[in-house]
């Protein structure tokens, strides 16, 4: 027998079986939570799952570890070359919607209309797990986080003529009850105002605004952030989903497919006070544990609701996840070793930062100075930056002018995205180098339209060219990270960021495992019970796997598709095969390489790490448990 065959034969014995009762999916999304943070105390109804159903031990986002880039696959099964959600932050070829910015931060609902509207009314270009349910009759609901909950079904936000003025899916989100909010079935406003007092969602103020207990505090370079998790908005969300939602749907008689994204534990990670410019705690202390907590409250409620119903627990299937994991951020570029900064960004002493920080858009100011041009602001109005300014975002236009500028820098914290309108490949070659000889990267990679670029490996390397409709960048600039203590280098790992938090709060976005390694685990009727899944999987399956338990199949527009979890499944194979791979550029004329490690399973490709090298490859610094192990 063939693998074709054999992969058929194993789909085909996965498939519902006729007269079986339709499944729910619920797909809950802990926004940020590393695996290393289950724990009974903080974590015990994951803990719990972790336990009795699937967990997935060699789990994967995707690279750039971004939101809204994992939201674009945990939404559509596809890759981000196939998405074009390259970043929290992206050029889109257009001054964006409300923003009027070339570099919008697209969580946000408008944004998102916007960028909809510039490319056939569904800039992802694929069609979503939650769409194609809704299409054949299910009941379908997103609720959380901005951004990414409206993702879950892109073409609901659109506001262009002609647009149902109500979502056929309820999507309940940060903004829902304001102007920048997407409308609600009146019927479920009303619902939601008699069962929680307000069909409104709070902010995350926590009742106490531009106080330690705002979780929407981030302090500044004297001031510590929030020292509380998002306790009142999740709150909120979870009861719509269980005090309204649920109902509403079991009322219809409908299987349903709902995805929450809870806010918590990114919003409280990033934000927290409990490490102001030390990186001894960072990420790990209190205020995050209980970020944690929250979110494990969240899922326990929703859960608590499922297995109340007899009925519903036995059709119901959940997949939890995170978009990716997290770091303790630094603004120092240091290493290991404790190296100074070199770059000519740190010299800037501007008042919002301690000395020898490098400051937000270390990456557009030390660009447009390689260039010798000047550098303009697209968050402050294309003002043009002084000699000891920063941009306010970190974002950056490169050029004579802004309105036609030679290089866009996109900032986003741990990766940044360079863009070189009309792709001239002797100047993506020149900016790849000087980014190669910079203390601050861990790797370039480069579009492979424009050829072999010394130093860097190319997009296609990291799943990120395909048939995207957004521009793709020219260049991904994977930032700095390291680990403090070697014997425990996922709980102890630091960025470099470009970002405008402080030395001690948290990050993600880097190509280090702490931010590639995310949270899967998989509960219901349709999973093994007691199971660890080694073989790799990402965020990228997780719908694909939905919908072949829905009876589904996900149309494809794009060839970088995830792939089904057979061996998660109950009566599934025990282990699927896999390869490890490691990857690594021509070098640059000082002998710098980009090197990347990776796995690979049923013809997709899951990125562990990257990481420069000098000369021949060194693998001594990368941390002991990657998949693989060092390259044999």
């Amino acid at each position: 027998m063939t693998v074709r065959a054999a992969a058929f034969l194993v789909v085909m014995l996965l498939a519902p079986t006729a007269g079986a009762a339709p499944r729910n999916i619920v797909i809950f999304v802990a926004d940020g939570l590393r695996p290393v943070s289950l724990n009974p105390t903080d974590a015990p109804t994951l803990v719990r799952l972790q336990r009795e159903g699937v967990f997935f031990a060699n789990s994967h986002a995707l690279f750039p570890t971004f939101t809204t880039a994992n939201a674009s696959a945990i939404a559509t099964g596809h890759q981000l070359g196939d998405t074009g959600d390259f970043g929290n932050v992206i050029y889109p070829g257009h001054r964006a919607f409300d923003q009027g910015t070339w570099t919008p931060f697209i969580e946000d609902d408008q944004v998102l209309a916007d960028l909809d509207a510039h490319h056939d009314g569904n800039f992802l270009g694929e069609i979503s797990l939650l769409a194609l349910a809704r299409g054949h009759g299910f009941s379908t609901a997103a609720i959380g986080k901005v951004g990414p909950t409206l993702i879950q079904d892109i073409t609901q936000g659109n506001r262009t003529k002609g647009a149902a003025p109500v979502p056929a899916t309820i999507i309940i989100d940060d903004k829902t009850g304001t102007p920048a909010g997407l409308p609600l079935d009146p019927a479920i406003a009303a619902a939601l105002k008699s069962a929680l007092g307000r069909d409104t969602t709070p902010d995350r103020s926590n009742g106490k605004p531009k106080t330690p207990e705002d979780n929407g505090f981030a302090g500044n370079s004297h001031t510590p952030g929030t020292r509380a998790a998002n306790v009142r908005q999740q709150q909120f969300l979870a009861g719509a989903i269980t005090q309204v939602i649920l109902p509403a749907f079991k009322k219809r008689g409908k299987p349903f497919v709902l995805l929450f994204w809870s806010r918590d534990p990114d919003a409280t990670q990033h934000n927290q006070g409990d490490s102001l410019n030390d990186l001894a705690i960072g990420i790990n202390g209190p205020t995050s544990k209980a970020a944690v907590h929250n979110a494990d409250d969240s899922l326990r409620q929703i859960l608590a609701y499922i297995e109340g119903d007899p009925a519903l627990a036995a059709t119901t299937d959940v997949l939890v996840t995170s978009d990716h994991g997290f770091s303790t951020l630094s603004r120092r570029e240091i290493d290991a070793a404790g190296h100074p900064s070199r770059s000519g960004a740190a010299k800037r002493s501007a008042p919002d930062l301690t000395a020898g920080e490098l400051p937000p858009g270390f990456v557009a100011i030390d660009l447009a100075a390689h260039l010798g041009l000047p550098l303009y602001d697209p968050d402050r109005n294309n003002a043009r930056v002084g000699a000891d300014e920063h941009p306010a975002a970190g974002n950056g236009l490169i050029g004579a002018t802004p309105s036609e500028p030679k290089v866009i820098v996109a900032a986003n914290g741990g990766s940044d995205l360079v863009y070189v309108p009309g792709g001239d490949a002797a100047r993506i070659a020149d900016l790849a180098a000087f980014l190669m000889g910079q203390d601050y990267v861990d790797g370039v990679f480069a579009d492979a339209a424009t050829g072999t670029v010394p130093g860097a490996l190319s997009l296609r390397d990291i799943n990120l060219d395909g048939s995207a409709r957004t521009p793709k960048p020219s260049l991904v600039v994977a930032l700095k990270s390291f680990s403090r203590d070697p014997r425990d280098p996922l709980r102890t790992q630091i960025d470099v960021s470009d970002s405008t938090l402080q030395e001690g709060q948290g990050m993600h976005g880097s190509f280090g495992r702490a931010d590639t390694m995310n949270t899967m685990i998989a509960f219901g009727p349709d999973f093994k019970h007691g199971f660890v899944d080694r073989a790799p999987a990402s965020n990228a399956d997780l719908p694909i796997t939905a919908a072949r338990l829905l009876g589904l199949k996900l149309p494809s527009r794009g060839k970088l598709a995830g792939r089904v979890l057979s061996e998660a499944l109950a009566g599934g194979p025990a282990s699927v095969s896999s390869a490890c791979a490691a990857v690594t550029s021509p070098p640059t004329q000082d002998g710098l390489r980009t090197v990347l490690h990776a796995q690979s399973a049923a013809g997709v490709r899951y990125l562990d790490a990257a990481q420069k090298a000098t000369g021949a490859v060194s693998w001594g610094t990368w941390v002991a448990d990657l998949p693989c192990g060092p390259p044999r």
